[in-house]
């Protein structure tokens, strides 16, 4: 008989880790298990604001922590004999936070001197528009407003400045104009309905803001660029809307180092922070600051109603990353990058599929419509959830490239080039029917196109080399394109899945391609998908002399 394998605490934590799939690893079963023996009893939002995890994600751990006895759960999760015990094991001992209990780690406070104002921010707040889910919009309270407005405050961002807001559903604009100290404020929004709301609420209270209905996709009118001192945004939780919103805040601030640029952002995964941080590095932003759970919002419960503040600083290499107007295809916001159908089901037994491009987009618009059966407007169930692009990447289908393809196969290769060499693009047809007609003489069997419901979405250029070095045979990714319309949809990785195993097939399990220092989001998609940087090219322009 085999002896019973014990596991060691950080085994444990491991698997606890892998079988809840926690993308941010055993450390975060150990942040949970830490906050729940610090609060003695502790409820799950709270277990998730504390830790900055998504609420499903953190539900998830729990629930792994009840299956190993570690956790129970009466009006909140609390140890277990034989959790104390292995909390103990981990080396926990002090249950006392060191954390502010007046600002709770913001540093900031809302005096006495303020609550009149936070009065009047409160009345305000509650006569705004109903926040519009698939724009990622969900209210903060007023005082959230209020914060923001006194930590502008303490950094000398108000006073004679000129600030714009790029989105602001949670009146941080009324809340700066309270002060009436900045020399302009300017708010910058596609809803129209909040910014009638600013527009009457300044008239009212003689602020001066001025409102510009305007949506970001497009470049920032001539009138608004290069004048501001400091930028405020709130974009949508994906790293395509922050790349977007950041940089038409960098186009219109002054050229200037040392310039303020507050970010209100969802805390994210280790891996998705650190993409955040570089697409910043590559604007030529530095974060200075950043205060975890410092906004707090009506709603937003994936994320335990909170999000982070950064205070970024503009550098002598401040540009944006995003210049001319924004693909129509693009998605910016998180229903779109990850496109979900929600199962809710009635009282009386009716189901409803809701979702971004459904009948239903929201469940509040079921709410609102209610049950056209029984006519409830409360009391729906989520039965199941499914990404719909686990759905869409399965009917997929690759077929060799034919010359039938061409003409789509070229737009995909000259969008490649525009992408890569944008000083000098080779776009010319003949070209590229030359390379393709190498590239079918040598081995067809690596070009591959991708089809979803008879239409070209997707293509796939792979070449075989040799190492000069070292005589090593290599896979090459010549080229890899999915339309725009069809891209974070899994589509991209699929085809990185075909290409490796075409190599492997071979014997071959290096992997080359070369990305363009300017194609961010390429960059960012391979480095997810497992590939690392091993060189750069390295570029200084140098001056004509006279």
């Amino acid at each position: 008989m085999q002896p019973k394998k014990v596991s060691t605490s950080s085994n444990l934590l491991k698997v606890i880790s892998e079988k809840a799939r926690l993308e941010e690893g055993e450390e975060a079963v150990r942040d949970i298990l830490r906050e729940v023996f610090r609060s003695q009893k502790i409820g799950t939002k709270e277990l998730a604001y504390l830790t900055h995890l998504p609420v499903p994600v953190t539900a998830a751990v729990r629930k792994e922590l009840e299956n190993q006895e570690l956790l129970a759960r009466k009006e909140g999760a609390f140890l277990t004999k034989k959790g104390e015990r292995f909390a103990e094991a981990i080396g926990f001992r002090y249950q006392q936070r060191a954390t502010c209990s007046t600002c709770r780690g913001r540093r900031i406070e809302i005096s006495d001197r303020d609550k009149a104002l936070a009065e009047k921010l409160r009345d305000y707040c509650k006569a705004r528009p109903k926040p519009l889910p698939w724009l990622d919009q969900t209210h903060g309270t007023h005082e959230t407003a209020l914060l923001r407005a006194l930590f502008m405050l303490e950094k000398g961002d108000v006073e004679g400045r000129r600030i714009i807001f790029l989105g602001d559903d949670d009146f941080t604009s009324i809340a700066v104009g309270m002060f009436k100290a900045a020399k302009e404020i300017t708010v910058v929004d596609v809803d129209a309905r909040l910014l009638r709301s600013i527009r009457r609420i300044s008239k009212k209270e003689n602020l001066h803001i001025n409102c510009v209905e305007w949506d970001l996709r497009n470049p920032l009118p001539p009138h608004l660029c290069r004048k501001y001192d400091v930028a405020f945004a709130d974009p949508p939780y994906t790293i395509a809307g922050l790349t977007l919103f950041i940089s038409r805040g960098i186009t219109a601030l002054k050229q200037r180092k040392g310039l303020a640029v507050y970010l209100a952002f969802a805390h994210q995964s280790p891996r998705k922070l650190l993409i955040l941080q570089r697409t910043l590095n590559a604007m030529g932003l530095v974060i200075t600051e950043q205060i975890p759970n410092f906004n707090t919002y009506i709603g937003a419960e994936m994320f335990a109603n909170t999000t982070f503040l950064a205070h970024l600083k503009t550098t002598s290499r401040a540009k944006p990353l995003v210049v001319e107007a924004l693909d129509a295809h693009e998605k910016l916001y998180t229903g779109q990058v990850v496109p979900t159908i929600r199962t809710y089901q009635c009282r009386c037994g009716r189901q409803f599929d809701v979702g971004e491009d459904m009948r239903i987009r929201t469940v509040e618009n079921l709410k609102e419509k209610g049950c056209p059966d029984c006519g409830s407007t409360k009391g729906f169930v989520l039965k199941r959830k499914q990404k719909l692009r686990d759905t869409l990447v399965t009917n997929l289908k690759l077929q060799k490239f034919k010359w039938s393809h061409f003409p789509e196969i070229l737009e995909f290769e000259r969008e490649i080039a525009i992408n890569s060499f944008p000083e000098a693009p080779i776009v010319d047809e003949k070209y590229h029917r030359q390379k393709l007609e190498q590239a079918m003489k040598r081995d067809p069997s690596s070009l591959k196109v991708a089809f979803l419901n008879g239409e070209i979405v997707g293509w796939l250029w792979m070449k075989t080399e040799k190492d000069r070095n070292t005589k090593e045979k290599f896979g090459y990714i010549k080229s890899i394109n999915v339309k725009p319309q069809h891209r974070r949809q899994g589509f991209g990785k699929k085809l990185m899945e075909v290409a490796e195993n075409h190599f492997l097939n071979r014997g071959i399990q290096r992997i080359d391609l070369i990305v363009s220092g300017a194609n961010f989001g390429a960059s960012f998609f391979f480095e997810e998908v497992g590939f690392e940087r091993k060189h750069s090219t390295m570029r200084k322009q140098g001056n004509k002399k006279s």
